[in-house]
């Protein structure tokens, strides 16, 4: 085998070698919140949409719209809409336009860490806010401390109360009001201090612990608006973190028998850019194993193809005369222009030049008229007063620019040809 093969044979092994040892790698997470349809990530939401999906009877599907642009659109069905995000929402005429859908009778769903100014004044309520930092959330998870309990309170009847836990960092932000015009839904226990820092209230405290809303609803006309402050729990960490997916059905429940729309309208700009066709081939098992085989044929087509062929001989054709084809061209343009006059100014300064550099005779100089007419009779043996005439007759048509007819335009030339002939 020739050393050119045993290196091929080399780089196929050392590719096929690489190739294994990543495909057993462990896979590395990413653990920023993005909430997108396609992210796989922890705080993606591909496994919760999917989840959702199958499990709610009365339906589940993405919008990119915003509630604007859904209130403008159907002013007929009710449906429920879920909206998600990381930070604040919805603007001032979402919230109009979600204020007006609720009262339709639709039943929206916000789940963020920080609401507008306009919705807080609305429905009167106000939200503690908290940075989520992935690094304080590994370093609490690997120091095995203790979670967050978050009790669910609402619809005793169906649903008994229950405490789900979760990491502090999941579910620091919670709700601020004194009196709740709002049904509570799940409540969250902190120390009475950071309370009273984050209400800024002036009360006496008899115990160390105080509850707080973490999600709570609002009857708004004949539809409902339900408020939680605990987004990183809408994703796939949330669902599949032990049995704390039963909470987030509980809070799903309050849609009742609507179809659930998620709207990614308010998630990062990043976070909504669709994923490239490559991206879609490899999240999709057949499509991935499509293009492995497709890049397979390829490098065997390369390796097969690479060795030296015999370039073939090109086949040189003698080159072709255009002239005639070109004098055709240029006829028929005048011929169509009817520009009879341009072609004899043509023609009378070809006459001209060929007159100067054969007989030393420039026609062009008015002056010396005589001696040119009488050589130019001298060396064609023509009447030199014939010529003195053509000449005189067509200067009006080259200098004057006077239309003439085609008759008079094949007499010019042709005389102008019979005096270059007999040169």
């Amino acid at each position: 085998m020739k050393g050119s093969h045993w290196f091929i044979v080399g780089i196929v092994i050392f590719l096929l070698l690489m190739f294994a040892i990543e495909c057993r790698l462990p896979k590395k997470f990413v653990w920023n919140p993005t909430f997108s349809h396609y992210d796989k990530q922890p705080f993606g939401c591909a496994v919760f949409d999917s989840l959702l999906s199958v499990s709610l009877p009365m339906g589940y599907s993405l919008s990119r719209e915003t509630f604007y642009q859904m209130e403008q659109k159907d002013t007929v069905s009710c449906r429920g809409i879920l909206a998600i995000a990381n930070n604040r929402m919805p603007s001032e005429v979402d919230v109009d336009a979600l204020l007006k859908m609720a009262e339709r009778g639709n039943k929206i769903m916000l789940v963020s860490t920080w609401f507008s100014n306009k919705l807080e004044d609305t429905l009167k309520f106000r939200n503690s806010y908290s940075y989520f930092s992935p690094v304080a959330l590994k370093k609490y998870a690997t120091s095995l401390l203790m979670k967050d309990s978050l009790c669910w309170i609402g619809d005793s009847a169906v649903y008994p109360r229950q405490n789900f836990y979760f990491y502090p960092q999941l579910c620091s932000s919670y709700f601020l009001t004194d009196s709740l015009p709002a049904k509570v839904l799940a409540v969250k226990n902190i120390s009475v201090n950071e309370f009273r820092y984050e209400a800024d209230v002036d009360s006496a405290f008899s115990d160390t612990i105080t509850h707080v809303p973490v999600a709570m609803s609002y009857q708004w006309g004949k539809g409902e608006i339900i408020l939680a402050s605990t987004p990183l729990l809408f994703t796939n960490y949330g669902v599949l973190d032990g049995n704390n997916a039963t909470y987030l059905f509980r809070l799903l429940s309050q849609m009742g028998e609507l179809s659930i729309v998620r709207t990614e309208a308010y998630m990062e700009q990043t976070a909504q850019v669709q994923m490239s066709p490559f991206r879609y081939f490899l999240s999709q098992r057949p499509l991935r194993w499509a293009l492995y085989l497709t890049m397979l044929a390829i490098l065997l087509f390369m390796l097969f193809t690479a060795r030296r062929r015999q370039r073939a001989i090109p086949v040189i054709r003698k080159p072709e005369n255009k002239s005639l084809e070109f004098t055709e061209l240029i006829g028929t343009l005048y011929f169509q222009k009817k520009d009879h006059g341009d072609l004899v100014r043509k023609k009378y300064m070809y006459f001209a030049e060929e007159l100067r550099r054969e007989i030393q005779v420039d026609i062009e100089e008015v002056a010396d008229d005589e001696r040119s007419f009488s050589r130019i009779a001298l060396k064609t043996g023509m009447n030199e007063e014939e010529i003195g005439v053509f000449i005189r007759t067509v200067r009006p048509v080259i200098y004057g620019g006077c239309d003439i007819s085609v008759e008079q335009m094949k007499r010019y030339i042709d005389k102008m040809n019979e005096i270059i002939s007999h040169i």
